[in-house]
């Protein structure tokens, strides 16, 4: 009788391990692949990084480790805001906050890479609402299929009527979440310089993105610019011109700095987006880091050190702003401190192309 006992206690312990085992052997290997998916990300290599991510994904379910989640959909949001698809960067952000609430950041120096922190009033059981995974697979998958580009091509940005912006989000349908994001575009990446010396003085631009019940979402990358054509382009000595606005989905960009925003903070946004769009251009006073730095406050995001002088004039500048975030010189102000903000580099401090 002790003998069967024992032999059936054996055998118990024996199906426990192999159950054990079953499952721990998928978690190393999918450790093993968000491994390799940060050394891609540091390296620069993006299609790469989201190769290995997307295997992940496709395996999520067997995951038992909630870190390990909240990592992949980090990674994930790094990724995706490199390829320009803010929409799903934002999500797989507010994904990952949903699930643990933490700081991970990644430093060269004194210098932030990525900064990723959770918000703490993310409820977890509506993180599958933003964006659901079916949607976010296919999203990664059709990125993958996709032409890789390289960091040195550009895209030129169109100009566009600038009521199309707000209508863009008055879609009729019941929305969930609000996110913006800052995209800077330093003249020389990683310093603090006002212009390149011949001419050339950066970007700055914003994202605004309206996620809705029905997982559809609208996204729309616009920037401030001075009106081209003039007998004498904007420079110093004459500062002024009329302005327009440009479609920047494509633009190229340095440093990213994101959160969520709340319903109130998004309609005041659209309302002076309304009222201002069509300011008067003024290097100094009201260029396009002017822009999009008080759409930034409107979110409650505050950034330091933001004025450079040049020749003839001073005021904020692309190659401030991007050092400033770089050395994480920004607060949320609705939790007063990091929590809730989403910042990364583009391949900034790397010589490998994506």
């Amino acid at each position: 009788m002790i003998r069967r006992y024992l032999l059936f206690a054996l055998l118990i312990s024996h199906l426990a391990f192999t159950e054990a085992s079953a499952q721990l052997l998928p978690n190393i290997e999918i450790i093993n692949a968000l491994k390799e998916s940060d050394s891609h990300i540091e390296k620069g290599k993006s299609h790469d990084a989201l190769v290995k991510l997307h295997q992940v994904l496709q395996t999520k379910e067997l995951v038992q480790d909630q870190s390990i989640l909240s990592h992949l959909y980090n990674n994930l949001a790094i990724v995706l805001a490199r390829y320009n698809n803010f929409t799903a960067a934002m999500a797989c952000f507010y994904k990952a906050g949903s699930i643990e609430t933490k700081f991970n950041s990644t430093k060269r120096g004194k210098r932030y890479l990525s900064f990723f922190s959770t918000n703490t009033n993310y409820e977890n059981k509506i993180k599958e609402d933003i964006v659901n995974d079916d949607i976010l697979e296919l999203m990664v998958q059709d990125q993958i299929n996709q032409k890789e580009l390289e960091r040195t091509e550009e895209f030129e940005s169109e100009r566009i009527k600038p009521e199309t912006i707000v209508e863009a989000f008055l879609d009729q349908k019941e929305a969930t979440h609000y996110a913006l994001a800052l995209l800077i575009k330093q003249p020389i990446p990683g310093q603090k310089n006002t212009n390149t010396g011949l001419g050339e003085v950066g970007h700055s631009f914003i994202s605004l993105i309206k996620y809705n019940k029905d997982q559809s979402a609208v996204c729309k990358s616009f920037g401030f610019y001075p009106e081209e054509g003039q007998l004498i382009p904007v420079n110093p000595i004459v500062p002024t011109a009329l302005s327009v606005i440009k479609d920047d989905a494509y633009h190229n960009w340095d440093q990213l700095l994101g959160k969520f925003v709340s319903k109130e903070q998004f309609e005041t946004i659209l309302e002076y987006i309304d009222h201002n769009i069509s300011n008067e251009y003024h290097l100094s006073h009201y260029n396009c880091s002017d822009f999009a730095l008080k759409i930034a406050q409107i979110g409650n995001i505050k950034i330091d050190n933001t004025v450079g002088k040049w020749p003839l004039g001073k005021g904020d500048n692309p190659g401030y702003i991007g050092q400033s975030i770089l050395g994480g010189k920004y607060v949320n102000l609705d939790t007063k401190s990091k929590e809730g903000l989403f910042t990364c580099s583009n391949n900034l401090f790397t010589k490998t192309k994506k």
